[in-house]
């Protein structure tokens, strides 16, 4: 994702988090493990988390004790910019317009809860 780096820099911590939830389902267990995956500390983390639920791009959860982070799938921001990482890691495989068309209805069927 090269050119994910070059627009939102290189060593941003915000897009390897961001990454993070687009290729893993959407959802993180919690801060420790995301601050142990990416190698950073725990404030680093939390301060990446703060601002990306701020942003409306994540949400977390109460269970019990522990907070699930998730990316938050009502929010028209993260259908976006998760949208637009589809379509450049689309481009970057080169494939056809077409083919991205129904990539794209069918992780959209997905976020809402439907089987494909």
């Amino acid at each position: 994702m090269d050119i994910l780096k070059k627009i939102f820099g290189k060593n941003s911590i915000h897009l390897k988090v961001i990454l993070l939830f687009y290729n893993n389902n959407g959802y993180f267990n919690n801060i420790t493990g995301l601050a142990n995956t990416l190698n950073v500390s725990h404030v680093t983390v939390r301060k990446v988390i703060t601002d990306l639920v701020d942003a409306g791009i994540l949400r977390e959860i109460d269970i019990g004790k522990s907070t699930v982070i998730k990316a938050n799938e009502n929010s028209p921001y993260a259908k976006a910019l998760f949208d637009f990482i589809s379509t450049v890691k689309s481009i970057k495989e080169s494939k056809s317009i077409e083919e991205i068309i129904e990539k794209r209805s069918k992780e959209a069927y997905r976020r809402m809860g439907y089987k494909v």
